[in-house]
């Protein structure tokens, strides 16, 4: 085993790929940094005056009646009415700094919201407002901002809440980069066969130094966000106690180091889990692209077709987009279905040892011979 990984190091210290990779987690960095202050996302007053002009469309759907108490609008008129109104009042409170009252107002709205669903035809508006489960969620995120009497907005030019955002819409994108990087694991080394043939090894131990040396990347790739991210320090550290909305089979809420804590966690799992995969197609497939392509096709199978997640709620890769399951994002589906990332990391770990017991079994063919 230690003359396997002697050999994969000296082999990967000139390999370019892992410079390159490092330049992509770099470049993807900074241009987040750089997006959030060009669309300066997260400005809530053009993001509340968005929901306003929303909440005035919805409310178009219906004919113009006397919304007040005791007038002749029906009872789901009133409360998309009041609903307006309160983001208008949220629409103030931001201009006047006022945060306490913007918090309360959107809590609010939340329970306006709550009451809406149990109305009549509702259903006549429900494909423009938040699901159930986005309502609860913003309910108790907002009830918590409350209680903690927060009196100030989130900047996510500042360290902790930029790497909250980071890491929040990472999920997607990351078993992308790994698949990219994985995809010729093994096909890289044989373009050195003297070095490979220097040391007669077993395959499932010079597979196992592949994976040993490609993980120690991951965690630099992963260790680089967070120093990247350093020049938002500037603006300041933020609040690690910051909470955070999140789907765990049932509405919660999180502090944000928590939330990056499991991002980074699902990350390094699903790392592994792709590059045990990468190996096992390299091996069958012979060939970088048909990698790449069966990594994407069983990726993006269940985005194209979301019934699937319905039809088969434990197919691993139903979890490699982990924001989306800790959104909550297959209970909102025409077929609601609960499944959370707890459940995807104990099928992911178990896919995990069910690769490796293929490899050390079957791929255990004595030294190397590839010529």
């Amino acid at each position: 085993m230690l003359r396997a990984l002697k050999v994969g190091l000296i082999i990967e210290r000139t390999n370019r790929k892992n410079l390159v990779a490092l330049l992509v987690v770099l470049v993807v960095v900074f241009g987040m940094m750089f997006f959030i202050k060009a669309q300066e996302v997260g400005q809530q007053l053009d993001e509340k005056k968005s929901d306003f002009y929303n909440g005035r469309a919805v409310l178009s759907k219906f004919q113009v009646k006397d919304a007040s108490e005791d007038g002749d609008g029906s009872d789901l008129y009133k409360n998309l009415t009041k609903q307006n109104r309160s983001i208008a009042l949220q629409i103030a409170a931001l201009t006047m700094e006022n945060y306490p009252l913007y918090y309360q107002s959107a809590m609010e709205i939340t329970e306006l919201r709550k009451e809406a669903f149990e109305m009549e035809e509702y259903e006549k508006v429900a494909d423009m407002l938040p699901s159930k489960l986005e309502n609860t969620l913003n309910y108790m995120y907002f009830k918590t901002l409350v209680e903690l009497e927060k009196n100030s907005l989130t900047d996510l030019s500042q360290y902790i809440p930029f790497l909250l955002y980071f890491f929040s819409i990472a999920g997607f994108g990351w078993y992308i980069f790994i698949s990219f990087y994985t995809s010729s694991i093994l096909l890289d080394d044989f373009e050195h066969t003297s070095l490979v043939k220097g040391y007669p090894v077993r395959f499932d131990q010079y597979i196992i130094s592949k994976c040993i040396i490609a993980f120690g990347y991951v965690l630099a790739f992963i260790a680089l966000i967070f120093i990247c991210a350093l020049p938002t320090l500037r603006k300041g550290f933020g609040d690690v106690s910051e909470p955070v909305r999140i789907f765990l089979g049932e509405p919660a809420i999180v502090s944000s180091i928590s939330y990056i804590g499991r991002a980074v966690l699902y990350m390094i799992v699903i790392s592994i889990f792709v590059m045990l995969l990468s190996i096992i197609l390299n091996v069958l497939l012979k060939n970088m692209y048909l990698t790449l392509f069966v990594h994407f096709i069983l990726f993006f199978l269940p985005i194209v077709f979301p019934r699937l997640i319905s039809l088969i709620p434990y197919n691993p890769f139903n979890f490699m987009s982990f924001n989306d399951i800790l959104s909550g994002l297959p209970v909102n589906l025409e077929k609601s279905t609960v499944i959370t990332m707890n459940q995807g990391l104990i099928l992911l770990i178990i896919c995990i040892a069910i690769m490796l017991f293929v490899i050390q079994r079957f791929f255990s063919t004595g030294k190397i011979k590839r010529a």
